[in-house]
């Protein structure tokens, strides 16, 4: 299983807590008369809360293993949904401070409750949602019939000479371990969150941009992707090189 898959999978999560928590808030605020025990929705509630935490800090240790260790540069969709998790975090420390310090604007906490529930359907739709719609749940076929629809942008090609030193491979594949592995196999044609690379340089299409396979077309991709996939326009040309080595080896 993926990683983005995971995500969007416990982002689920989020979702049906957003509405266990809006449900339970309206039945014990919201009636005149009550139709369920008052007592038992409040801890269902308090439940709720602390599970629709812990899946907010998991997923969010996710995102930032990710970014961490591909130091990647946020898309727009990824930087909307950073920010939307940022205004849930700064709501839940403010829910939290009324509750326990701040009682007197006690009232305030049902608004806060509707606003962090709101937002999460707006996070989830930005980022889990939008993943397990362009997939059909994780269908590798949709994905690439997703990915078939993008119009391919124009990028120059600079000659590469391809190394085939130890050294350069050896720093190919520390490089490669660290920057890719998150979403690549190297030593198969799986599809993890991209598609597997055995064999790239032997094949005579890339598996996205079915572009030929030279080591020109490939570090293209890895400076300016045709796809989804993070640009890793940091990396100086020996180091592409390195990774292109490496990947040659395959």
């Amino acid at each position: 299983m993926s990683v983005s898959f995971l995500k969007s999978l416990l982002g689920i999560g989020i979702l049906i807590s957003s509405v266990v928590a809006v449900f339970t808030m309206l039945e014990i605020f919201g009636r005149s008369g009550k139709k369920y025990d008052i007592e038992k929705l409040k801890k269902i509630h308090r439940a709720n809360g602390i599970v629709y935490f812990l899946l907010f800090i998991l997923i969010t240790y996710f995102c930032l293993d990710f970014i961490i260790n591909t130091k990647t540069e946020l898309s727009p969709r990824a930087l909307i949904h950073s920010l939307y998790a940022v205004a849930i975090l700064l709501l839940l420390g403010l829910k939290f401070s009324i509750l326990r310090v701040y009682r007197q604007f006690y009232n305030q906490v049902k608004i806060i409750g509707l606003l962090i529930a709101l937002i999460s359907f707006a996070m989830f739709a930005a980022s889990g949602g939008y993943y397990l719609l362009i997939t059909k749940f994780g269908s590798d076929k949709a994905f690439m019939e997703a990915v078939s629809l993008k119009k391919e942008p124009v990028k120059e090609t600079v000659k590469i000479a391809l190394k085939t030193d130890p050294e350069s491979i050896g720093k190919g594949k520390e490089l490669y371990e660290s920057k890719c592995y998150f979403c690549h196999d190297a030593y198969s044609n799986k599809r993890e969150v991209g598609p597997g690379h055995k064999g790239i340089l032997k094949n005579p299409l890339l598996p996205m941009s079915k572009k030929p396979a030279t080591p020109e077309n490939v570090a293209n991709q890895i400076r300016n992707p045709y796809k989804d996939m993070p640009s890793f326009s940091y990396l100086s040309d020996e180091e592409v090189e390195n990774i292109i080595a490496f990947l040659n080896t395959l």
